[in-house]
């Protein structure tokens, strides 16, 4: 790492620890700005100075709790969407992992004077400047994963290398204090590493941002429950994930044959089983704090998420229902789901009263409740002039590979600003019907391409108009947009219908127009939710006389 470190303003003397403690006493964590331009100079002053290493290890100690509430106050700024380069927020992202790299140097500086005749009082703190200088790499890895972008060449095969270092020197098993760790307060090398693995392998770039703090969290709970070892050790090929050493990647699923001298297999056959344990105890009504899961995680979201990890933690596996087949064209994504909407009926959606309901929908190209009225279209030319003139626009996406249930696609051009579960249109390949899908993943890639993983909802939309009935939250005269989506038998799919995000609630009655008619819908479950819609199951209530208009 080059340090960038120039004179302090502040005339302090980095060779001096205790000029370095007083200096750390005056930073204002609340402030955060102010506080990372601070702590960033101290900790490039002694990285560049040098000072005793007792005094050096004492201040990096003395620094942690300030650092780590700074960055977390940072990371804020980018962490609840896919973060693109060169952006503002992007400035931070670099400051950040800047930060926390440089904490990982200063602990490997004293480690390297630690491990001399210089500083033979520091021999028994060779296990704690281990594991610092491997939590700290992975914590600079980690705000890749949290700003969802693609993780730099070489910090995998850095971090290998230092745990290799780490266990040559027969310190990766030795636990020591460590208060950030919230469960148990104290973590070795190896727990810090297997940690680290273990959010890699949790789909990091799938999570929305509390979800990737739960699994963060609990990667760090569940490591002492698996067994890392050198070559490969099977009992059971369905909990045994393959490491790479020499690669700069995390875990793999096992496969058959796979040998070398840079192999690591690693076991979870005891955490799948302590897993299902906690979800048990979950679904019995114990609280997820006393389970050491953490005072924030809440039902029945924490045992959701927990579940779906027991397949990619537990089983080694990606949980992928579909095999993958690699692609090569293009398609259309429409971000906004009303232009997706216009695109699907060639009519303009109004969603602010019922004067112009009846122009959302052509009734020659609709799927209601799953049958197709077969017309012509309007011709598409139309159609493009006029989503010109009320803005709305198709973004075209690479497709790289697909399944029966969606694709992998990459973005190489486009402006608008897409999410985590956000609702698209997808037509494949042009010209074709548009269809509505759910992005499950987002990752911007070094090249400041956008890839993504897309969820193609499992028939044609059907365009609606909803509203709550009743006084209910004071909008009983406001339609919204809502889609229908038929159900497809041979995938054991149900009908169910697209609302706005938030709206859902067990009995509630909706006002539904499709097609002109109006019926009522009763909710009954939610299937899914998503950044911008609620996705249910419903049952159909006819309304006496329910034409376009009515009640």
């Amino acid at each position: 790492m080059q340090f960038t470190h120039s004179r302090s303003s502040s005339a302090v003397d980095f060779n001096q620890a205790s000029q370095c403690l007083a200096f750390l006493q005056h930073v204002n964590a609340t402030n955060v700005e102010p506080a990372m331009t601070a702590l960033l100079e101290v900790l490039e002053g002694m990285a560049t100075a040098s000072p005793e290493p007792a005094g050096h290890l004492q201040v990096l100690e003395e620094a942690r709790q300030t650092l780590d509430f700074v960055l977390g106050e940072a990371a804020k700024r980018y962490a609840s969407r896919p973060l693109p380069p060169l952006s503002v927020e992007d400035e931070v992202l670099q400051k950040v992992t800047r930060l926390w790299s440089i904490m990982a140097t200063n602990y490997g500086f004293v480690a390297q004077r630690a491990s001399s005749a210089v500083s033979p009082g520091l021999e028994e703190q060779r296990a704690l400047l281990t594991q610092r200088r491997i939590q700290y790499h992975t914590l600079s890895m980690i705000e890749y994963f949290r700003a969802r972008r693609e993780m730099p060449v070489g910090l995998w095969q850095d971090l290998h290398s230092q745990y290799l270092a780490a266990e040559r020197a027969g310190v990766v098993d030795v636990r020591v204090p460590d208060t950030l760790n919230e469960t148990w307060g104290a973590q070795s090398a190896k727990e810090c590493y297997v940690a680290a693995l273990l959010i890699d392998a949790a789909s990091p770039y799938s999570r929305t941002p509390r979800e990737f703090t739960w699994v963060v969290r609990w990667a760090q709970r569940f490591a002492p429950y698996c067994a890392l070892q050198a070559g490969i050790q099977v009992q059971d090929k369905n909990s045994t994930f393959v490491l790479d050493i020499a690669s700069d990647c995390g875990l793999r699923p096992y496969v058959p044959n796979t040998v070398g001298e840079s192999v690591f297999s690693l076991n979870t056959a005891k955490l799948a089983t302590h897993i299902h344990a906690v979800v048990n105890q979950l679904k019995k009504g114990v609280s997820a704090a006393s389970l050491g899961l953490g005072e924030d995680c809440v039902q029945p979201a924490c045992a959701r998420l927990l579940v779906s990890l027991y397949r990619p933690w537990g089983l080694a596996s990606s949980g992928r229902r579909f095999p993958r087949h690699r692609a090569s064209q293009q398609a259309q994504v429409c971000a906004d789901p009303v232009a997706s909407a216009f695109f699907i009926t060639g009519k303009q959606f109004d969603q602010d009263g019922r004067q112009r309901i009846k122009d959302f929908t052509r009734s020659e190209s609709m799927l209601t409740l799953g049958e197709l009225v077969e017309s012509g279209d309007l011709a598409e030319e139309k159609i493009e002039v006029r989503a010109a003139q009320l803005g709305y626009s198709l973004e075209t996406w690479d497709i790289v590979d697909q399944s029966v249930a969606g694709f992998k696609m990459v973005r190489q051009e486009g402006a608008s600003r897409v999410e985590h579960r956000q609702l698209i249109g997808l037509r494949i390949p042009r010209g074709e019907r548009l269809l509505l899908a759910e992005i499950s993943w987002l990752q911007y890639r070094q090249d400041g391409s956008l890839s993504a993983g897309i969820s193609v909802l499992p028939s044609p939309p059907a365009v609606a108009a909803v509203r709550i009935t009743g006084n209910e939250r004071g909008i009983r005269d406001q339609y919204r947009l809502g889609f229908i989506i038929p159900p497809v038998p041979a995938l054991k799919t149900n009908i169910s219908m697209l609302i706005p995000a938030g709206w859902f609630q067990s009995d509630r009655r909706l006002a539904v127009q499709v097609d002109g008619i109006t019926w009522q819908a009763r909710l009954e479950k939610l299937v899914s939710r998503g950044a911008n819609f609620d996705r249910v199951s419903f049952i159909r209530e006819e309304i006496p006389g329910g034409r376009a208009g009515g009640q």
